[in-house]
């Protein structure tokens, strides 16, 4: 695990890492990237469609954004100014 990691009790692994991808990001990635991004920064070979399930979960809890654009699926950690 990265060293600046930060892991929430309630969330599972997977959903962790993605969620610090995307906070390290700072941006909208597709789920392609985002992928690409966890698996070489976590050593491993998952595939989108494993990744995927647990962007649906952070979606679910409010954790992520999903936004499309065109045919285009974009994802982006909520911020402070997002909820209020």
């Amino acid at each position: 695990m990265g060293t600046g990691d930060v892991f929430l009790d309630n969330l599972p692994d997977v959903a962790n890492m993605i969620l610090n991808i995307l906070w390290d990001h700072d941006r909208e990635m597709q789920l392609s990237e985002l992928t690409e991004a966890v698996n070489c920064r976590y050593h491993q070979s998952w595939e989108k469609i494993y990744i995927k399930d647990f962007v649906k979960l952070l979606v679910s809890c409010d954790y992520v954004e999903k936004k499309r654009c065109g045919l285009k699926t974009y994802y982006r950690t909520l911020r402070e100014d997002d909820i209020l």
